[in-house]
């Protein structure tokens, strides 16, 4: 085990996993990482990226222990046809806004904070065969991370002095 391993911080493998089973459980379609690397999935599918991991909520607050915070993920849905790009891009928009996935994201302790406008990607020297359409959420998450060198207040007695009447 490394030092790294004892370090009990925020997993994002847990956004991958979660939002790759929203999108074949409501949409039957495949959720890849980006720039994951391997053969590109057949017909429509998600490529998913974290493009901003850490954004402290309060700068000023330096909160350590189980802090919240905010994340940027992309969406970027390839297809063939831009047409269905757009369309699955919106599905797996509207997919988000549905009541019972906000109640999936949040028993993993995510909730969506703003899901920003869908716009149409590109590559320079086109790359893929394929047309991309996408758009990007801002979630709020829970660090995880508690410092164990430093002991908890388990107790504490109040000492009741001087008159509260004034």
């Amino acid at each position: 085990m490394s030092k790294l391993d004892e370090i009990n911080s925020f997993d994002y493998s847990k956004l991958n996993k979660v939002f790759s089973s929203i999108a074949m459980d409501h949409l039957g379609l495949v959720l890849t990482e980006a720039n994951g690397g391997g053969k590109q999935p057949e017909g429509t599918f998600i490529s998913f990226d974290i493009i901003s991991p850490y954004i402290p909520i309060d700068e000023f607050f330096d909160v350590t222990q189980e802090e919240a915070f905010e994340t940027v993920v992309s969406f970027t849905l390839f297809d063939i046809s831009k047409t269905n790009a757009l369309f699955a891009a919106q599905a797996l928009r509207k997919t988000l806004t549905q009541f019972d996935v906000d109640i999936q994201l949040r028993q993993q302790g995510i909730i969506i904070a703003e899901i920003m406008p869908t716009n149409i990607r590109a590559i320079p020297e086109q790359v893929f065969d394929k047309h991309m359409v996408g758009f990007d959420v801002r979630l709020r998450l829970q660090e995880t991370y508690t410092d164990g060198t430093i002991d908890s207040i388990s107790d504490v007695e109040i000492e009741k002095r001087g008159n509260l009447n004034g």
